[in-house]
């Protein structure tokens, strides 16, 4: 399981799930602030650790890899509307969803990948 390298690109993403939780997305505010946000980035870390967990189900994997990336981008949709605009750190706001969504997007291509070459194994079988 932890073996392929999908594995450390979901837990990244996971990772930095949690870690918006703690950075200011503007001035006094956090990501634990904003409810919703908040509930939206702790349910992409758990949804990581359910796509470890399902590595026998590379198609399952996939699926939930594209659902991350849709939630990603929905954390930042929420957690921008949450600030009203003022002293915005857009580094923070968008940078943390970008990044689970381009080590997601990874962890989907060398599924595929793993998928692919399974494939094409049972072809030469």
């Amino acid at each position: 399981m932890w073996q392929r390298i999908q594995s450390i690109f979901l837990a990244l993403a996971a990772i930095a799930a949690i870690a918006f939780l703690f950075v200011d997305i503007a001035d006094g505010l956090t990501g634990k602030d904003n409810v919703a946000a908040s509930a939206v980035a702790v349910g992409i870390a758990l949804l990581q650790g359910f796509i470890i967990a399902m590595y026998k189900d590379r198609r399952v994997q996939m699926r939930f890899c594209a659902t991350t990336m849709l939630l990603a981008a929905v954390m930042a949709a929420l957690a921008y509307m949450k600030t009203d605009g003022e002293n915005l750190r857009l580094a923070f706001i968008f940078g943390i969803p970008a990044v689970i969504m381009i080590t997601s997007f990874l962890a989907r291509y060398n599924i595929k990948k793993d998928e692919d070459l399974v494939k094409s194994m049972d072809r030469m079988r």
